[in-house]
């Protein structure tokens, strides 16, 4: 295990270890994984012998950070360094090895011995009682011991969430005691937390699908008929699959307007997972909306609004969504179909891109990827919402500089000019506006003196006499 990781805290460590004195402290959990993967540490979890909450309270006192109790009854507590560094202490009352043995994955059983580090005696400090570093040479994640995953089924999706963001893979025991795991007594919360950071992650379709083959996903969304309908889940699925192909794969084959949607997206990975569930559940509501004509053609009518109101419920209610995320993800849904309507249209009018720049306001970077992923996965082809994405946003484009823009000459300018209100100045303003959009004119003057010239040569009409407005009939 490589200790350069630990530079940036040596100082950190010295005065922690100073107050705690002879007294056992340990560094343990994701710390120590990070450190082995040579990965940049982000917080550093200890585990002290005796009370850990009364300890980091005094470590907030001494170090002037902010004290922030997590759980008493575990005996776990925060202390925040100036709104950096995130240092959580756990008290344990037997052994260390008793502490790490009811961990859940042998590469987070690991502790490492603070006095020893700092000693220098580098070699002894490693306590890694399960084989967590080897499991991390062999990319692999395994659980501590026979009841780890039953003592919290949470653990599972954890399993999921850390092959996912390291590339690991699961051990097969552990895979199959997935399918036998109820996360029925689990938070919700706790849940929709790790699915989130799960989705959020590059390229997990796969883990995702081996988490329905598990049973997992079916707990967490108990949409019977949309799993039991083989179609529906499998071009979902499909749905899934190319939704990450266009966000992580050859970004440089879309248009430059899509370019940045798709940067928007990947640049928020909470966002990249609203839109995943979205993917993933668009058609959540098409088994129970199939008709069937009678000329044998399937019709779906309602889908996209009646599952919308589908993933609110189970967001907000089921999961605990904040009302914000629940809202994106619905109006996704509900909006999926409208791209699509108009882009088959025989006609493609200003007027209905703008209505779908409206409709779909802070959804429609999502709406125009989750069409693209949906056109590809049910047709193999999308060139037809591509143009009419990039007609969307050209005119979007346009439609904000000329919200933005501020015209040299005004009717005002015109009537001080002589001319009487009429559809002449719509003609001269337009003109005008025209020549400055590209820059001919550029100031209030130029735009004038061009008026004069063409009053001049009778290309309009020309100003009523001074006297002519006020005379009496």
């Amino acid at each position: 295990m490589k200790f350069s990781g630990l530079k940036p805290y040596n100082d950190i460590l010295k005065q922690i270890a100073g107050l705690i004195g002879d007294k056992e402290l340990y560094l343990v959990g994701g710390a120590v994984r990070d450190l082995s993967l040579e990965r940049k540490i982000l917080d550093l979890d200890f585990a002290v012998k005796g009370a850990g909450v009364k300890f980091a309270s005094r470590v907030a006192r001494n170090l002037k950070g902010a004290f922030v109790p997590l759980s008493e009854a575990e005996d776990e507590a925060r202390v925040v360094i100036r709104k950096e560094l995130v240092l959580d202490f756990k008290g344990f009352k037997g052994s260390i090895e008793e502490d790490l043995a009811a961990r859940d994955f042998t590469i987070n059983a690991m502790a490492l011995d603070v006095h020893k580090i700092l000693e220098g005696k580098r070699s002894s400090a490693i306590i890694d009682p399960f084989g967590g570093e080897r499991d991390l040479e062999r990319r692999f994640i395994r659980k501590v011991g026979p009841d780890s995953i039953q003592s919290d089924p949470l653990r599972i999706l954890r399993a999921y969430r850390f092959a996912a963001q390291f590339g690991f893979s699961i051990d097969p025991l552990l895979e199959r005691e997935a399918e036998f795991i109820s996360l029925g007594n689990v938070a919700r919360e706790r849940i929709a937390y790790e699915l989130m950071l799960i989705l959020g992650l590059p390229r997990v379709y796969p883990l995702i699908n081996r988490m329905i083959v598990a049973g997992l996903m079916q707990q967490i969304f108990p949409f019977a008929n949309f799993w039991a309908d083989y179609g529906v889940r499998s071009h979902s699925l499909m749905v899934l699959v190319s939704l990450e192909q266009i966000l992580y794969q050859e970004p440089d084959r879309w248009a430059p307007h899509i370019r940045e949607r798709i940067k928007e997206i990947v640049c928020n990975s909470h966002r990249t997972a609203l839109l995943k569930l979205a993917a993933l559940f668009h058609d959540v509501s098409k088994p129970e909306t199939r008709i069937r004509m009678e000329d044998g053609i399937l019709h779906f009518y309602g889908h996209d609004t009646k599952g919308a109101k589908k993933m609110r419920r189970a967001l907000s209610k089921e999961l605990r969504f904040s009302n914000q995320d629940a809202e994106r993800v619905e109006q996704t849904v509900a909006r999926h179909m409208h791209l699509h309507l108009i882009a088959t249209a025989p006609e493609l009018t200003e007027r209905a891109m703008r209505r779908f720049a409206r409709i779909c306001a802070d959804v429609a970077s999502e709406v125009m990827l989750l069409d693209l992923a949906d056109g590809f996965a049910t047709a193999g082809r999308t060139r037809h919402l591509e143009y009419t994405i990039v007609k969307i946003l050209e005119l979007a484009i346009q439609d904000a500089k000329r919200a933005a823009f501020v015209p040299l000459v005004n009717g005002y300018d015109l009537i001080a000019l002589g001319l009487k209100p009429g559809p002449v100045f719509k003609v001269i303003l337009g003109e005008l506006e025209e020549l400055q959009w590209e820059r001919k004119i550029t100031t209030k003057e130029e735009g004038l003196a061009l008026v004069k010239e063409k009053l001049a040569k009778g290309e309009y009409p020309p100003p009523l006499p001074p006297s002519s407005g006020n005379k009496q009939s």
